[in-house]
């Protein structure tokens, strides 16, 4: 007799990678279970919540209640001064993500799966040199174990999971960007509109934005490369980015954290553990958006989970996850990790210049799509200074 703590498939974290792949393996109708270490899925969070139409909706049908604000266009704004306006409707969203990653593990209960909030795993069983067969857990002030042939990992930067499973998951200076936010109230700007600023003084290594989120609201964070200034604080950083864009703006919440670099595929799996989103790493190293990435890695990582029956598999069978991943997401990924290289060792001027480049590509009409590979490519064939920064970089 199986008892009722087993299970085809464990995932831990219900953000939107971990919901994502339980809503993936329950439709496929495995026996999912989908834990979640706070007492409030979707909270606490570090996100400025801004995912494409595309991203999105590959993934799960929009839904009104998620969208705080569409984007309808983008202003790129360089450190001095000069600006390019991109007209782009249908673009994408602002997220209210505490709606939001609720109702995708709501998607993944209603497909089937098992959800437990206020579970704080803490341990493997076995893992490390042998499979992991498990996970241990304090739930209710209690120690208790569920088992599982397959579990996915979606615990974020701080990623436990891999590590007990024998992953090197140790972040380095270089291997993150230092960010905070904050939700401020009070404001007038243009509620459709997507801000980016540049400029080393103000970030180095990094940009700050402005996400409308309607009623005034919007989150307006920083982000930047402490490996090359770890003297500063993004938090100071951002006050005085607040205090000369928005000034007397209200302070609604506070969010400050870590967005991880991409680090190629070595940190997807390990023999039956699968890594999805921030665990993985899988984050976009310009911008360093993670939503549509956590969502997709999932929703593939949870199908071959769905898939994996170990009776008759090797453990071989779950590499499916990362061959399919790469055939999707590899060649952009590694695109824009190489680009990174490069916009760290941008100067103020050479974002100007970008900026200035860019801006007449834009200035006569809307654009129902952007290539963002084409248009990098563009934009260094007609700035090939740029490709001298990237001289000293090593693979």
């Amino acid at each position: 007799m199986i008892s009722e703590n087993h299970y085809d498939l464990i995932v831990v974290g219900a953000g939107p990678g971990g919901s994502s792949a339980a809503l993936a393996a329950a439709r496929k109708g495995r026996k999912v279970l989908l834990l979640e270490k706070h007492s409030i899925i979707g909270y606490p969070l570090c996100c400025a919540e801004g995912i494409s139409k595309l991203g999105l909706e590959v993934i799960v049908p929009i839904n009104p209640r998620w969208v705080a604000s569409r984007v309808e266009r983008v202003r790129l704004i360089g450190p001095g001064g000069v600006e390019a306006r991109i007209e782009h409707p249908n673009a994408g969203y602002v997220l209210d993500r505490k709606i939001f990653d609720r109702d995708v593990a709501t998607l993944a209960a209603g497909a089937g799966a098992t959800v437990k909030t206020n579970v704080q795993a803490v341990g493997l069983l076995n893992g490390g040199n042998e499979p992991a067969r498990g996970v241990k857990v304090i739930e209710e002030g209690r120690p208790n174990e569920y088992f599982a042939p397959v579990i996915i990992a979606a615990d974020g930067i701080e990623s436990r999971i891999g590590f007990w499973a024998g992953l090197n998951t140790t972040l380095y200076l270089s291997g993150f960007d230092s960010a905070a936010q904050y939700l401020l109230g009070g404001l007038r700007l243009d509620e459709e509109c997507l801000e980016f600023y540049f400029g080393r003084e103000l970030c180095p290594g990094g940009y700050a934005w402005v996400f409308p989120k309607g009623n005034g609201t919007a989150n307006v964070g920083l982000a930047f490369t402490p490996a090359l200034n770890a003297k500063v604080k993004a938090i100071d950083l951002l006050n005085r980015f607040i205090a000369e864009r928005f000034p007397g703006a209200s302070i609604m919440e506070t969010v400050v954290g870590g967005v991880p670099a991409y680090v190629g595929k070595k940190l997807m799996r390990v023999k039956n553990v699968l890594l999805v989103g921030d665990a993985a790493r899988l984050v976009d190293s310009i911008s360093g958006a993670g939503i549509a990435n956590a969502l997709l890695s999932g929703k593939i990582a949870g199908e071959v989970a769905a898939e994996y029956l170990p009776q008759k598999h090797s453990f071989k069978f779950l590499e499916r996850y990362r061959q399919l991943w790469d055939k999707v997401k590899g060649r952009e990924m590694r695109f824009y990790l190489y680009i990174r290289q490069i916009y760290v060792r941008m100067k103020d001027k050479d974002f100007d210049e970008v900026i200035n480049f860019v801006r007449p590509l834009f200035a006569d009409r809307p654009v129902s799509a952007i290539e963002p590979i084409g248009l990098v490519k563009n934009v260094l064939k007609n700035n090939p200074k740029l490709l001298l920064l990237a001289r000293h970089i090593r693979w």
